[in-house]
């Protein structure tokens, strides 16, 4: 069964079967409810389908915001981590400066 829908609400609406000598022929009335039936058992799997693929793009759309609320702290985690070493060799150089100094004037005496 190909996703092919063959009847429209516009068709539905305007269907007039031909009438018999005891009313409706039975079989054009049979054809055409065989085909609603398909359309709906159509429409069904389409929904279905779509479902799941929404379905699972949800899944997808939280799993990729979770990996992006993740990256997103370790990227505060690692410029927290950047800010602490730059302060740290600030003030590593702020102490060689010192030491280089009081060698100079140590060394200078002798």
């Amino acid at each position: 069964m190909a996703n092919k829908i063959q009847l429209s609400p516009k068709k539905i609406l305007n269907k007039h079967f031909q009438i018999d000598f005891k009313g409706y022929s039975a079989t054009e009335v049979d054809y055409f409810l065989d085909t609603v039936k398909e359309d709906y058992e159509t429409f069904a799997n389409m929904l279905n389908e779509s479902y799941e693929q929404i379905e699972n793009l949800q899944k997808e759309n939280e799993a990729l915001k979770m990996k992006m609320a993740n990256m997103e702290r370790d990227q505060m985690i690692q410029q927290d981590n950047l800010r602490s070493m730059e302060e740290n060799l600030s003030s590593n150089v702020d102490l060689l400066k010192r030491i280089s100094n009081l060698e100079k004037e140590v060394y200078k005496n002798k």
